[in-house]
């Protein structure tokens, strides 16, 4: 395994425990959607207002697209868990 395929092994199970935290936090508070969604807010406003984006609109645009992706999968299954829709989630 080459040093790229290891760093990049250990950030996708570093996203994976992320996710499956976040979902966990998610589906026990009040408003499961609504959380998810302050956080995705914050995770959006944290790189509007990072400087080592403000020279580089195209890093900040797929920094962005990265996080609505990341922050669509945790809604997907807290919406499916909140609806009792069965189906590939994890729980």
């Amino acid at each position: 395994m080459t040093e790229i395929e290891d760093l990049s092994a250990r950030l996708l199970a570093l996203e994976t425990v992320v996710r499956q935290l976040l979902t966990h936090l998610a589906i026990r508070a009040e408003d499961p959607p609504r959380w998810v969604e302050t956080r995705r807010t914050l995770a959006m406003h944290a790189v509007q207002g990072d400087p080592s984006f403000a020279g580089d609109p195209d890093a900040r645009a797929w920094m962005e697209h990265a996080i609505d992706g990341f922050f669509g999968q945790v809604q997907a299954v807290v919406e499916a868990y909140s609806t009792g829709t069965s189906g590939p989630v994890m729980r």
